[in-house]
């Protein structure tokens, strides 16, 4: 499980986390919505070590990582996969390559267990006899497919998926949509999906947060995301220009 407790999280003067409490159970999706720069991926990284929050606690498995030793927060952190927004791929190293290269590191298989494990972990995202293609072959939905691969190669318990369908067809994007469930199921895994896409967080989300100026101003199911009245998250599901969130972007006006 994972259980956030009131983190703040300041860069210089701007407060990018302002007391936030999230808590994802065993084998749940939670959707976090919010527009650019509300502080989605800070959160993420918050998440699984890589930045540091100056107050509350980020419990995972009953470990705080704000206050372990190095050594206990690598162990949580080897129970954690990260798929990156862009996906991240080593554009020198081939497919068969970018999903090896975390089981060479954290993990005691031969080769030939490697080897299995990758054509095992290709066939789950639905790509085969790419193995020897560089990233620069590959498609923006297939890229995608290899960073997930290697993300679940080597069996990590929570998932964290940064905007996994952006710069993606709606198709494709719902592809990715199917194949987080499925990973879900078949994994059993735990996971947070920092999304813009709204038709994918209806599909995939156990629960769904809108987070806003670095608060989660609303937490519910996604029946309950289409009822609300709550101004913030209408006007993001909708897509509007018009609302209380135009007041978060630079608005031009033509003379």
């Amino acid at each position: 499980m994972i259980k956030v407790e009131n983190i703040y999280k300041n860069f210089g003067k701007k407060c990018v986390l302002c007391g936030v409490n999230l808590e994802v159970c065993s084998g749940q999706t939670l959707v976090i919505l919010g527009s650019s720069g509300a502080g989605k991926s800070i959160l993420l990284k918050t998440l699984v070590g890589l930045i540091k929050p100056d107050s509350g606690s980020v419990t995972i498995d009953n470990v705080d990582i704000t206050k372990c030793a190095p050594s206990d927060l690598q162990k949580i952190q080897k129970k954690m996969g990260y798929v990156f927004q862009e996906a991240a791929l080593f554009d020198s190293l081939n497919t068969f390559e970018n999903v090896a290269f975390g089981l060479r590191t954290l993990t005691n298989l031969d080769e030939q267990g490697i080897k299995n494990r990758v054509a095992n972990c290709l066939a789950m995202v639905g790509l085969k006899n790419v193995e020897h293609l560089k990233p620069a072959s590959l498609s923006g939905g297939m890229k995608k497919r290899v960073a997930i691969a290697r993300t679940i190669s080597y069996k990590p318990n929570y998932i964290l998926y940064d905007e996994p369908t952006t710069g993606l067809d709606p198709i494709m994007a719902d592809i990715i949509s199917d194949l987080i469930i499925s990973l879900k199921k078949q994994l059993n895994v735990s996971s947070i999906v920092v999304t813009h896409d709204i038709n994918s967080a209806y599909k995939i989300a156990d629960k769904i947060m809108m987070i806003y100026e670095g608060k989660i101003i609303f937490s519910g199911s996604p029946e309950e995301v289409k009822s609300t009245d709550n101004k913030y998250v209408q006007q993001f599901i909708k897509g509007s220009s018009y609302g209380p969130i135009q007041q978060a972007y630079r608005i031009f006006e033509m003379e």
